[in-house]
């Protein structure tokens, strides 16, 4: 008795157990590669905030100067480095002093316009949001004035 492209149930579970295999390890690596993703975002915002922070705690005690403060938030020196933190620009920071002579006098520093890369496959590439990270802070004391 012969047998035509009858396989063996051995054979057959192999195969089946490699197809779910495959289905299940998909799933596990577009779910770890996303929380690398999301990991990053929430590191990268932190990392914005903080540069934003510190120009603004720089600002507050200095004599205003936009160039500086930008430098500040840049490479965290009032003098322009050689290369920026977290790959910002100049033009991505703005600096900007409002209702200056008054009491309600206030500096406020944005980062506008950064990318993030993401790595999922379904996303890959480079993004540029429109989430602003601002920061206003009021000017008090001696510093912060023109």
């Amino acid at each position: 008795m012969t047998r035509f492209f009858s396989p063996s149930p051995d054979r057959a579970r192999r195969g089946a157990a490699f197809v779910e295999g495959a289905l299940v390890l998909t799933i596990v690596l577009f779910t770890l590669i996303g929380i690398i993703d999301f990991g990053q975002i929430l590191l990268t915002q932190q990392a914005l905030v903080e540069r934003v922070r510190a120009g603004a705690r720089y600002a507050v005690v200095n004599t205003f100067d936009e160039t500086n403060i930008k430098n500040v938030v840049l490479y965290n020196s009032p003098t322009a480095g050689s290369k920026s933190l977290l790959g910002l620009t100049t033009s991505m920071v703005e600096v900007s002093l409002l209702s200056a002579g008054t009491p309600e006098a206030r500096i406020e520093i944005r980062i506008v316009n950064y990318p993030f890369r993401f790595f999922t496959p379904l996303v890959k590439g480079l993004y540029s949001t429109n989430n602003r990270i601002r920061l206003s802070i009021p000017v008090e004391g001696q510093g912060a004035t023109t």
